[in-house]
């Protein structure tokens, strides 16, 4: 019997420079040997003999947890997973949680997954460093030695190498008996709030599936994302600045429609399942 315990999403940076470069007079001119950036989800799951922790890594917020909600399920669905990752088409699981508008206007949209240290799935390219710093992490908390042995592997680097590295939790989701908890960190017209949702069970033998609550806060996640892109368009139009930047009416319209799109499925998703918002329910616009 496998149990998952609680999930936690970071946003992680980490920046790497070489200390002979720094040294030199160039005026901070030389740019950093090397940037780690993504979100980084742990997932601990609890088997009969010891506790393993799958990691899932992306480019976006609500992709990472979209892709955390397909290894959820697969975890369910046969704990085996763990003894044969490869048995598993993650890439098509992937292409399957991937919409048409993070297709056609986000095309640098990556994720990865990585069990007990072992990268399972590395879905695009550039990812240096990832997989070989969640190799020495094996599950646990990304510190800046482990950044700073990955880079020297990765740059094979015999020189000293300065390490910044920044993780901030962004959300954590609690599973549980009689609800499911997110708790969720929100930016809001730039500045960063917070709040919680839950959804109830119809009854302990019939639980909401955690894989679907996990999307459904995806989706959430994305719609408040578009809201304040679209917030911006607004004060852009109103001080006459839109011409001067990339954003194009094709974009603005997609993502309304995008926008859309998410409010319908959070609705439905509403409809289905009791579910609680503290301190409120967040205004997708």
């Amino acid at each position: 019997m496998t149990e998952i315990g609680t999930i936690t999403l970071y946003r992680e940076k980490s920046v790497v420079h070489r200390v002979e470069e720094l040294n030199e007079d160039d005026g901070g001119a030389t740019p950093p040997a090397l940037i780690m950036r993504s979100n980084r989800i742990t997932i601990p799951v609890k088997t009969g003999l010891n506790t393993i922790v799958a990691v899932v890594r992306g480019q976006n917020i609500p992709g990472t947890m979209r892709m955390a909600a397909v290894v959820v399920d697969e975890i369910r669905r046969d704990a085996n997973v763990f003894k044969d990752p490869d048995a598993v088409d993650w890439e098509s699981l992937w292409r399957r949680k991937t919409s048409k508008y993070e297709n056609d206007y986000n095309r640098q949209n990556w994720v990865s997954v990585h069990i007990g240290g072992e990268t399972v799935f590395m879905g695009g390219e550039g990812r240096e460093g990832i997989a070989e710093v969640e190799a020495l992490a094996t599950g646990e908390e990304v510190t800046e030695a482990i950044v700073n042995e990955a880079a020297g592997n990765v740059l094979g680097a015999l020189e000293d190498l300065m390490v910044e590295h920044d993780g901030q939790t962004a959300l954590v989701f609690t599973p549980g008996p009689a609800f499911h908890r997110a708790a969720i960190l929100e930016r809001r017209d730039r500045k960063t709030g917070a709040f919680s949702v839950s959804v109830h069970h119809p009854s302990p033998a019939k639980p909401v599936r955690l894989s679907h609550f996990i999307s459904f806060c995806a989706d959430m996640n994305e719609a408040l994302t578009h809201k304040s892109f679209l917030d911006r368009v607004q004060e852009l139009i109103a001080e006459n600045a839109l011409a001067s930047t990339n954003i194009t009416p094709a974009l603005t319209q997609a993502t309304r429609n995008r926008r859309r799109e998410l409010i319908d499925q959070i609705e439905n998703f509403e409809e289905v399942n009791k579910v609680s918002y503290r301190p409120e329910k967040p205004n997708f616009g």
